[in-house]
């Protein structure tokens, strides 16, 4: 054992959320005693215990406190337990969804996929988004639903910054939001903290609310992240949820889902996703999905189908980018015969022809597109009718580059029109 259980030294306490040491995990669940209060629960392979503090190579950990702001209103499980087979636990998950809100098979897997990668934000890189589409009622009810399968849930019918600043670090939160109207502010600081990674910080302040997020919309986000699923209103009424239900539900389900993911920590942290089918964009994110399913192939198979096809429609998207479609240009005017320059003009000319072919009724300026070769690194010369690119072989290789970074059409096919075609992307 790596460590023992004691009572407090106010010298070396370090106050946590939970941690994972050789051969044991260690998570926090309300003590009954106090509500607002946490309790240390440890599992070792074998069996769990609960107690106030855990020493462990001269530090004694105490549980972090949730006495003041929003940490008062999250969810927090009683104890753990064993929950049979993985299948068993995301069949009943499943079972729970569709009984309630009476939601499609694939909408209720990826709602189970949600759920799962909730309680595992502390070690996958990017935190799961999902967007629910259609009328309030259904969206708040499958909110409702929702915490009592994520980790650390909230629900919220509104919220500010100030609120989200109290936030105790290392807490990882799941927000469920049903406000439809949220100020920006706080739209933007809750999307920025969706990477593990990065840091928000305001004033003298950083901002600890990285954790999984759900929103209630009416209307397809302009921001690409994130899971969509469209909820329809229900023909029939479903039975409902009372309060009594949803605490029994929440109390069961966060016990048996904080034993899976004890069970399943280390293995979700070095889990291999294969991500090649997926648009570069959408890599961290379907790893975040997929990872924390384990010994589920069905659920696997389906949430996988879900993502594949935001990753295609993210892809038909690309096609009318502005930064991809100055990229396939600037590759055009690299394979055309006989060409040593071009003129940023011919470029906004040849970009608009390409909106035309793909029914995009938009036409790009000489101004716009040479914001755009800006942006991508390339810079022209001023001359009397506007700006010359020149087509340096370092810049054709340039082009090349970037024209595979973004992978646009023209070099989908495999076909090499030059010399600088058979590189790599960079």
């Amino acid at each position: 054992m790596p460590g023992h259980f004691a009572r407090p030294d106010r010298m070396s306490c370090i106050p946590t959320f939970g941690m994972v040491l050789p051969n044991l995990t260690i998570d926090t669940i309300l003590d009954p005693a106090h509500p607002d209060r946490l309790q240390l629960h440890s599992w070792n392979g074998r069996k769990v215990a609960t107690v106030p503090a855990f020493s462990h190579m001269g530090h004694t950990y105490t549980p972090a406190s949730i006495a003041t702001g929003l940490a008062q209103a999250i969810r927090f499980p009683r104890t753990s337990k064993p929950f049979g087979s993985a299948q068993k636990l995301t069949s009943s998950m499943r079972n729970f969804l569709t009984h309630y809100a009476h939601v499609l098979p694939n909408a209720a897997a990826l709602l189970v996929a949600f759920a799962l990668a909730s309680w595992f934000t502390d070690c996958i890189p990017v935190t799961p988004v999902l967007y629910l589409l259609g009328p309030e009622n259904e969206t708040r009810l499958v909110l409702r639903l929702l915490g009592c399968l994520c980790r650390r849930s909230v629900l919220l019918g509104d919220i500010n910054v100030p609120a989200i600043a109290t936030l105790p670090k290392g807490l990882n939160p799941t927000f469920l939001i049903g406000e439809r109207n949220l100020p920006g502010p706080v739209r933007r600081v809750l999307l920025a903290s969706s990477s593990r990674y990065f840091r928000i910080v305001r004033g003298n302040g950083q901002f600890d609310n990285y954790g999984a997020k759900a929103f209630s919309v009416d209307r397809d986000p302009v921001n690409k992240t994130g899971m969509r699923i469209s909820l329809s209103p229900a023909l029939d009424q479903p039975p409902p949820l009372s309060d009594a239900e949803e605490e029994d539900a929440a109390h069961d389900f966060h016990a048996k889902l904080l034993r899976y993911h004890m069970l399943n920590y280390t293995r979700v942290c070095s889990a291999q996703v294969d991500t090649y089918n997926f648009a570069p964009a959408m890599r961290d994110e379907v790893r975040a999905w997929l990872a924390p399913i384990c010994d589920c192939p069905d659920l696997l198979q389906s949430v996988r189908g879900s993502l594949l096809h935001q990753s295609q429609q993210l892809e038909d998207d690309r096609f009318s980018n502005n930064l991809c479609l100055a990229a396939e240009a600037a590759l055009f005017f690299c394979h055309k015969a006989e060409t040593d320059h071009f003129l940023v003009g011919d470029l906004a000319q040849k970009v608009t022809d390409l909106l035309k072919g793909r029914h995009e009724d938009r036409v790009v300026t000489a101004k716009k597109a040479g914001l755009l070769l800006r942006e991508l690194g390339i810079r022209g010369k001023r001359i009397t009718a506007g700006y010359r690119i020149p087509l340096t072989d370092a810049l054709r290789q340039q082009i090349h580059g970037i024209a595979r970074d973004y992978q646009v059409l023209s070099v989908q096919d495999g076909v090499a029109r030059c010399r600088h075609c058979h590189g790599k992307a960079r």
